[in-house]
């Protein structure tokens, strides 16, 4: 991480000093044909190791007369880590491709050697950072591999309103993390206490395949959608996924999220705020896919949590996971360094923040209190895995930086708190887009 911090510090003071020598340009001369952005995955972790790779971002304006929106964006990035960890991802989105019809595609290959396990329904999930010293730095982590295919089509009804449909797949293998890299006593993990003493169920602990077909509606004014300036976007989706493997997890969630953006001083300041919930409408779910939020397209690699890069900055990953969870986030977003540069259109913004979230659909609520029951009376040191405390809102707060080409490559830095030690304590996250 420190490598990748550096970096975009690089970037950071590269666009300030040019902007002290480009201050004149401060509009944006229109894009043809095709241009890219290129960034180095580099970053650095003392559980996964160095990570090296690369990523892309194609943009084809074709004759210019849509800039700054794009004909077609393809992304691509290939990165891994030398303790093993991967991502292998492309993505397509293109209003042209058919004709009045928006299609999206996402497909990635993921593998995470530690990915998080905090427990499940908020604060009635117990998180100890003591924890990581007196059991091992992989104590709330757990071995995953995922591949992911998202796809959808979106039309117009009329006006601002569209509907949307498609089919996603999600296939999950998990199991516990290889100790021979790691500072970990026998059988310790959190994930192994959820598997023995049944909070997670035996069918279901190492993943399983899941097919999705999605529909639903999208009413959005926004004026760019990358960062806009003013305008709302609000999506409605209903999922239901049949259940292939006979093990009763037939299941049908519903997503809405709202996005809505105020021009304070035009083309520098913006307000801007998105609300959100997911909810189990029908059926069982199993524990691995209740950390998945879904959204019709994807800003980050993943949209999980609640926590981490994408929802809530600065509170540990996957805290919060519930049968339904709630969200909400709001910031600033200044625009003030607009330059030219190797040919480019660049800015430069910041954006303090504020996110709030909480389970609000427990999941599993007897189970996983039976579950610490046994651990309580037969562990031979038992930990705190499920707390029992009242579930009350989690926040944080914290303030980002952007570097952005041509208005649609966006290099983005947040750094985020949490307000209640039960959360964790701080996170730094480097990557593309806005979160929202």
């Amino acid at each position: 991480m420190k490598k990748l911090l550096c970096f975009a510090g690089v970037l950071v003071l590269s666009a300030a000093g040019a902007a002290s020598l480009h201050a004149a340009a401060h509009r944006d001369s229109v894009k043809t044909g095709w241009n890219f952005g290129v960034l180095p995955a580099v970053s650095f972790d003392s559980n996964l190791g160095l990570q090296y790779g690369g990523l892309i971002n194609l943009f084809y304006f074709g004759n210019g007369s849509a800039y700054p929106s794009y004909l077609h964006s393809i992304y691509a990035e290939v990165s891994q880590y030398t303790k093993g960890t991967t991502v292998f991802r492309t993505y397509y989105d293109s209003k042209y491709l058919l004709p009045g019809l928006r299609a999206t595609i996402d497909v990635a290959y993921l593998t995470d050697k530690m990915m998080k396990l905090h427990g499940f329904n908020g604060y009635q999930a117990a998180y100890h950072a003591d924890y990581l010293s007196k059991y091992g730095e992989g104590f709330y982590s757990y071995d995953r591999k995922l591949f992911r295919v998202v796809s959808s089509l979106q039309g117009s009804i009329g006006g601002r309103l569209s509907w949307v449909a498609g089919i996603d797949l999600y296939s999950y293998k998990t199991g516990a993390i290889d100790r021979s890299k790691l500072k970990l006593q026998d059988d310790s993990t959190a994930y192994e206490y959820y598997v023995r003493y049944s909070g997670i169920r035996s069918e279901e602990a190492g993943g399983g395949t899941h097919p999705y077909l999605k529909g639903g509606l999208i009413y959005d004014t926004r004026d760019f959608e990358p960062n806009p300036m003013r305008g709302l976007c609000t999506e409605l989706l209903l999922l239901f996924s049949p259940d292939l493997a006979g093990r009763g997890n037939t299941h049908a969630k519903l997503s809405l999220v709202h996005r809505q953006y105020f021009t304070i001083l035009p083309q520098v300041l913006s307000f801007a705020y998105r609300v959100g919930y997911q909810g189990t409408l029908l059926g069982s779910t199993p524990w691995y896919l209740q950390q998945n939020f879904h959204v019709l397209m994807l800003r980050k690699t993943l949209s999980e949590g609640l926590g981490s890069n994408s929802t809530m900055r600065g509170v540990v990953r996957n805290r919060i996971v519930g049968d339904g969870v709630a969200f909400a986030n709001a910031e600033l977003r200044w625009k003030f360094a607009h330059f030219r540069l190797i040919g480019q259109n660049f800015y430069v913004a910041t954006n303090p923040f504020v996110d709030v979230g909480m389970s609000v659909q427990p999941y599993r609520k007897s189970e996983l209190a039976q579950m610490q029951e046994s651990i309580n009376l037969y562990a031979a040191d038992p930990p705190a895995l499920v707390a029992g405390s009242s579930e009350t809102p989690h926040t944080c707060a914290g303030i980002g930086m952007q570097i952005v080409m041509n208005q649609n490559f966006i290099v983005s830095v947040d750094f985020g708190k949490a307000l209640d030690e039960r959360d964790g304590s701080t996170g730094t996250y480097v990557g593309l887009n806005y979160i929202f």
